[in-house]
């Protein structure tokens, strides 16, 4: 069977994998310690915080066959939040979410759609691709100058747009398009408190502000009770302050929390801030996968489309598809 590397474990890397490994080798690499990429999720003692994608929706009916048996087996579950819009302190908007148009979350856990996805696949983590080479018609990846893959035939990156360009060789002809590609960072302010704060929503959307989301993350199905908040960052404001000092926005955002709210930041025993330097951007116009049978390289991501979760699965199945009449032996 013909030998793939993918490098990155996030909802692309996971789905493609699956795609594939009916059809080949298939070896994923990640930088980091566990499968999900940004739908990750935290704890610290009683807490626990989904602190990169909040929920996911369902459109297509390919992503809603994919997940049905993880909502089967209780993996993925509905989030029926109190909802509110915010523009400033004022609500806009109430509504609850329902069936109708389903919220999605990982149960117990955000990352929980990582790691069970990963359970039947190949991956070595804590394995950070520094280099590709090429010998002949195949690849070899390096980690470090450390060669950790060697005889493959094919090398697909799905990783956030900036690192996937930094990798990929020069002679990658569509480089210089995923170069350009812009992605958004974000600032996740996560908050645990004793004593649950006195307000009647659990998710929060909201405008003219430097922030953009609250949620009480407890109230997610199969959550510690422990009240825990994640409050994002407007995209911009972020991109404007990323590299200033992480005390600096967390009061910042605090006081914003305070504001829009009312709820008082004081009371929160648990304090802790994380930056996402590749978060979310816009929808997109140009290819929704990268894709060259000559060099066997390829990128996907969410990037290619939008930064949502169904994204990166829309990216990846289409490349799996493309790439499946390449795999075959008289290939």
């Amino acid at each position: 069977m013909r030998k793939i590397a993918i490098i990155g474990s996030g909802m692309a890397g996971l789905t493609l994998a699956h795609r594939l490994k009916q059809h080949a080798e298939v070896l994923v690499f990640d930088k980091a310690s566990q499968a999900g990429g940004r739908m990750a999720s935290r704890s610290a003692g009683a807490f626990h915080f989904d602190h990169g994608a909040q929920f996911f929706t369902v459109k297509s009916q390919r992503f809603a066959d994919f997940i049905q048996p993880l909502i089967e087996q209780g993996v993925i579950q509905r989030w029926d939040a109190r909802f509110v819009e915010f523009a400033g302190a004022e609500i806009l908007n109430r509504r609850q979410w329902n069936a109708d148009y389903p919220h999605y979350v990982g149960s117990p856990a955000m990352q929980s759609v990582g790691q069970s996805l990963a359970k039947p696949l190949t991956i070595r983590f804590d394995c950070h691709i520094t280099r590709l080479e090429r010998q002949a018609d195949k690849w070899r990846l390096l980690s470090s100058e450390t060669c950790v893959a060697e005889h493959v035939d094919w090398v697909i990156c799905c990783l956030p747009a900036r690192q996937a360009a930094d990798l990929l060789p020069e002679n990658f002809p569509h480089v210089d398009v995923i170069r350009q590609t812009k992605m958004l960072p974000c600032y996740a302010l996560m908050l645990g408190f004793e004593q649950s704060p006195e307000i009647d929503w659990q998710a929060a959307l909201v405008s003219k502000s430097i922030i953009s989301w609250m949620s009480i993350n407890s109230s997610k199905p199969c959550r510690p009770e422990a009240v825990s908040m994640v409050i994002q960052a407007n995209n911009l404001w972020a991109e404007k302050n990323l590299h200033a000092p992480t005390e600096n926005i967390t009061q910042h955002m605090l006081a914003e929390v305070r504001q829009i709210s009312g709820i008082d930041t004081t009371k929160a025993s648990h304090v802790e801030l994380k930056r996402w330097v590749y978060a979310n951007m816009s929808t997109q116009h140009t290819q929704s996968v990268y894709l060259d049978n000559h060099l066997q390289l390829a990128a996907c991501g969410d990037w290619c489309r939008q930064g949502r979760v169904e994204a990166a699965f829309l990216s990846a199945d289409s490349l799996a598809q493309q790439l499946i009449p390449y795999l075959s032996p008289s290939r």
